[in-house]
């Protein structure tokens, strides 16, 4: 099932996350969840969600590490 949530974003990337989804001919939320998609889809190794649900700390993130892309 899937879950609503509410999400902030700056103006400028809001308008430009726009300008990209009708671009696509997708709606923000399906252009925001397939970009969502593949960058989870591109993270290895895949966390143990389940620890993570229980308030353990998560891995650090690639930028945090230093390996912008």
């Amino acid at each position: 099932m899937r879950k609503s949530i509410t999400m902030r974003f700056d103006p400028d990337l809001l308008a430009k996350a726009r300008f990209e989804a009708a671009r696509e001919n997708r709606s923000l939320t399906n252009f925001i969840e397939t970009v969502v998609r593949q960058r989870v889809a591109d993270a290895s190794p895949t966390p143990d969600l389940s620890k993570a649900a229980v308030g353990e700390p998560s891995p650090p993130s690639r930028r945090a590490a230093g390996q912008n892309r």
